[in-house]
This record gives structure tokens, sequence and C-alpha cells, in this order.
């Protein structure tokens, strides 16, 4: 933890509040309001920098980088797989600037439309009775009740852009102490989720600054039903946002001036919904109270005194970086704090991009991987989509995952003690690891992910055919993808994976999961055990490959099945669960 005399002398670059206005738009110049290029910082890994680092490694880092927002690369983008994976070729190139400039770029207005009725689907048009104008629901089982639900949907199916960032930021800012909505208290519910999630989604889209969001939250009916009164206002103000942890008798005379400051406003009580009243008898303060050495008469000086504040932004940063960096020295996590403050960041997507593309997350940090970031970022490099209807990945899955009411499916991350948006303090910086925690995060990733097959490997995925009428035939509504295995709706294994030899089909299966091929024991074990199950077989030239036809006959169905073999063994591996340094 950063202590306070660390934190001012970090603070210190950020003495004033700095206001940006913002600029209509018309519908045409939408998509050209925000652009951005590649970070040149100097603690930042650099493109030059990141094609340095072996083919492999590039397949790592860059799935790092991905994970931390529940997406991946398939190593079969990545690579070349007509080259083999022997001596793996990049085809993805210029990764970094690519995804950094892509993290700041604005979908169009057509572009979110068509993507969010990808998301929810359309109903068909029953005036229209010659044409066929549904589109199946990529997710389902998501109501209002749930806002969090349509953040993670938007967050998994939007193009990599400044419109999925702001989705994934505004879920993972919800799920810290400064935001969270707390759902597990008395005096909070799903509408206190919303109004957070909405409220950092439009700041975030309007590039408001850090001050400015933090300034314009702290009145916000949902932070006062989690902190109550009006002293503990102040007291949770001071924590959250300053790192000011009331321990000295300064400290505590803040807090009970901060609490005098604030006493006009109070919440209600249950009766009466918790609602935010102000008690016109009293209009802050006859005399002026101090608070940090500066004189306030009523809340809102309050608000002002701690946006203002030197340590916000040094407090801010560490709060995210905690997240990325746990396990890592305290002398590490500071240098990133330093590093960060001394560029000045005006906006939380400053912050996100320069700790999420710091050389000490992406080659030297080693944590464990939340369920999410495993998970999602294994199906998405494996082609999943959540229509292959394979159970519990199927299009309810997020409802599954998130939804911690009575719901005790494995993959439910609220049995995993990380439940979202229910904490008061939000998620811990650190994934608990006890043994119920880990021991329902293995099941779920085992069980109903890994060796889910059919989920990802493209048998049960749309074809053209599902979404073309006989009397009518239509282009299909959605765009039909291949499996990680096979062609969409077959067992017919994909084109670029038949020339891969029996070896190079085990490293294309563990570097998808772990991010490092197979050790020359793994391969031999696993090339040695599939000649002996009829998964490979020796073509003519006496190569082992993962499919064998004869005549009308193929086998190459089986891949899956072997997949499964090696994918059940990496789920017993404890590294399986961990983010890697680079070596």
């Amino acid at each position: 933890m950063v202590n306070n005399k660390a934190r001012l002398c970090i603070g210190i670059l950020f003495c004033s509040i700095s206001l940006a206005a913002c600029k209509p738009s018309s519908p045409q110049d939408k998509a050209d309001d925000r652009e951005g290029g590649a970070l040149s910082h100097s603690f930042t890994l650099s493109q030059s920098e990141f094609d340095g680092l072996s083919p492999e490694d590039q397949f790592m880092v860059a799935n790092k980088v991905l994970s931390t927002m529940y997406r991946g690369i398939p190593a079969d983008e990545f690579f070349d797989l007509t080259q083999g994976l022997d001596d793996p070729v990049v085809q993805y190139t210029n990764f970094i600037n690519r995804t950094q400039s892509a993290l700041q770029r604005d979908l169009s207005n057509s572009e979110i439309v068509a993507l969010n009725q990808d998301i929810f689907g359309v109903v068909d048009n029953p005036e229209t009775q010659d044409i066929d104008e549904s589109i199946p629901a990529r997710f389902t089982n998501i109501d209002n009740n749930e806002p969090h639900q349509i953040f993670m949907a938007r967050a998994h199916t939007y193009p990599i852009s400044h419109n999925q960032f702001v989705q994934w930021m505004s879920f993972f800012l919800a799920n810290t102490i400064m935001f969270s909505p707390a759902r597990e208290m008395d005096s909070t519910n799903n509408q206190d989720v919303d109004r957070v999630l909405g409220y950092l989604e439009k700041s975030l889209t309007q590039g408001k600054s850090m001050r400015e969001i933090v300034r314009g939250w702290m009145h916000n009916l949902s932070r006062w039903r989690v902190s109550r009164s009006p002293e503990n206002h102040a007291l949770e103000m001071f924590e959250l946002y300053l790192g000011v942890f009331n321990d000295t008798p300064e400290e505590q005379q803040n807090t009970i001036n901060g609490g005098k400051a604030c006493s006009e406003w109070y919440l209600t009580d249950n009766d009466a919904d918790y609602q935010l009243l102000r008690d016109n008898t009293q209009y802050g303060t006859a005399e002026p109270v101090k608070v940090f050495n500066q004189y306030v008469y009523d809340c809102d000086d309050l608000y002002d005194v701690v946006a203002g504040h030197p340590l916000l932004i040094p407090r801010l940063i560490e709060v995210i970086s905690n997240y990325f960096l746990d396990g890592m020295s305290a002398a590490k996590k500071l240098a990133v704090v330093k590093n960060v403050a001394a560029t000045n960041p005006e906006t939380f997507d400053d912050v996100f991009l320069a700790i999420m593309f710091s050389k000490t997350f992406l080659l030297e940090s080693e944590r464990p991987k939340s369920f999410e970031e495993n998970a999602f970022n294994f199906l998405h490099a494996m082609h999943w989509t959540p229509r292959s209807n394979s159970f519990p990945l199927d299009r309810a899955v997020l409802d599954r995952v998130y939804d911690s009411s009575g719901n005790n499916i494995n993959v439910g991350v609220h049995n995993m003690g990380w439940a979202a948006m229910d904490y008061k303090i939000g998620r811990t910086p650190f994934l608990p690891m006890d043994v119920l925690s880990f021991a329902t995060y293995h099941q779920g990733i085992r069980e109903s992910v890994l060796l889910n097959a059919k989920a990802y490997d493209g048998e049960r995925f749309p074809e053209v055919r599902d979404y073309t009428e006989a009397a009518i035939p239509r282009e299909p509504p959605i765009e039909i993808i291949n499996g990680a295995f096979y062609v969409a709706g077959t067992e017919n294994l994909k084109p670029e994976l038949e020339n891969l030899s029996g070896a190079e089909f085990v490293d294309f299966v563990f570097m998808t999961a772990m991010g490092r091929r197979a050790t020359t024991e793994e391969s031999t074990a696993f090339v040695s055990e599939g000649l002996r199950r009829n998964f490979l077989f020796e073509d003519e030239f006496g190569v082992v490959r993962p499919t064998k036809t004869n005549g009308n006959s193929y086998w190459e169905n089986l891949t899956d099945d072997y997949a499964r073999l090696m994918l059940d063994y990496m789920s017993r591996l404890p590294e399986f669960y961990y983010y890697r340094a680079v070596q």
C-alpha cells in the first residue's frame, strides 16, 4: 500500500481540476470524433520491443492484453498456420500499435446499431410475410434487473474499439471500491447497478476527466445509499478517492468537519426506499469548517476539495494498478504509479492504457487469472460463439456467470468469491484463492469450459443454410465463422489445420490454452497417445497428422476429442491459472 507521503509527492502533479468542453457532432462525423495513436511512454511496451520477442511470447503477450478485457485472439489468426508451427510466422502484424489505436477509436452509429441487433436480436416483422427479417439474439436471459450483463454482452461482442473499451472500463470500475454499487447492502438494489454503470458509460464516452467523474459521482444517490450518513459519507470520500484512512487526530477531525459540512443531506429509511433528501432547516454550516486546510461551508465545497486534491489522481492510479499487478512488490507497484502519474493523465482511458500496456504488467507480472480472464480469453481464442447452444456456454451464458441470486451453476463467479456488483468494497485487488473458491473455479473451467468442446469446436455453429429458407433464400443475418477445429456446422477439419503435423497440432492446442508450446515430454506423450487412440494417423509420407481419409470415410471428426485430452491435462497444471512473465 502506498503511504500518504508517497501519494502526496506523486500528487503534486495534479493540483488543479481540468474541465474539458464537450463539442457536439453530427451523426456523419461521430466515428471520427476520437482518434488516438500508439503510446510513447518509456515504461510501456513499444511495437519494436514487442516485435523483438519470440513469436510464442508475442502471442502470449497479445492474449495477456486482450484477456484483461475478457477477450482473446485465435492462434490461427495470429499465426500463418499454412507455414506450420515448428517455426511460427506471425501474420497479425503491428499488434501493439493497432490495438492501442483501436481502443481510442469510436465506432459509427450504424455499426453500433448493427452490433446491438446482433447481441439482442430482432423479431421478424409480421407485416412483411414474404421476407424473414429476424435476427437470433447472441445473448438471452438478460433484462433490466441485471444491467451489468448488458455491458458484458457489448464488451464481448463489439470489435476492439473505444466503445468496447468503455463497456469494459465501466464494468471494471463499478467492481472497485471507488464506484461499487454494493448490491449486498439493505439500502441498495439493482437500480444502483444501473445508475453507476450508466453514469460511468456516459462520462467515459464523453471523455470527461477523472476529476469531473469523481466530482459528479460523490453526490449521486447511489453513493449516498452506500455511505448512508453525512459523517460516513465524508469518511468514505477520503478513503475511497484520496487513500486517507482516518488514522490520525487531524484526519479524524477532517471527517468530523466533513460530516458537518454535509449535515443538510440525509438518507431516508427502508420504508421510504432510501432516498436522498435535504433538510431545509439546514444549509451547510453557519461558520466555515476546515477540511484538509481548506475552509468549506457545505457539501458542494467538500466535493470540490476532494475532486481537486493532489492525492486524487495517484489514488485512482493505485487502485486500478493493484488489480493488474497483484503479487508484485510494493516497490514495483509504486514505480508504476509514479510512471503513470508522471504522464499527467486526465482520463481513465489514459490510466488504463498506460497500465495495460506497461512492460511491468506485460513482461514481468505473474498473478492468478480471474475466471473471466481465463475462461473468456480461451473461448474467444477458440472462435467460441454462444449460438453454439452448448450448456452452460450458450446464449444465456452471461446470466449464468453473473447472476448471483440463487445461481449455483459452477461458472457463477459469485461462487468463487468474485461476485460482480455485490460487495461494498468491490472486488478485492487479489483473487480469492481459498479452497472453496478455487475448487469452484477449477470445476467450472474444467467441466464447463475446457471439456465443453461443442461450445467451440464448430460442429454446432450456425451455417448459411440455417438462415436460408427453401422458398425464400436470404443472406445469413449474422456473420458465419468456423470453430476452433471444424468448418461451421460440420465435423470437417478447417483447411488451415489440415497440414499441421501431430506435434504441431499439440502445440496449437497448448499455445491457444496456455500461451506456450508443449514441452518435449508433453509433445512426445500426446503424440504417442494420439496414435494409440487413433486421434492421429501417418500419411503416405510417414508424417503424423490429425486427419486421415479413406475413400468416403474420414476420421478428422475426432479432433475435438483429442484436444479435450490435452485440455483435461492442462486444467490440472497450476500455471494454467496464472499469467506468466516473459522469460
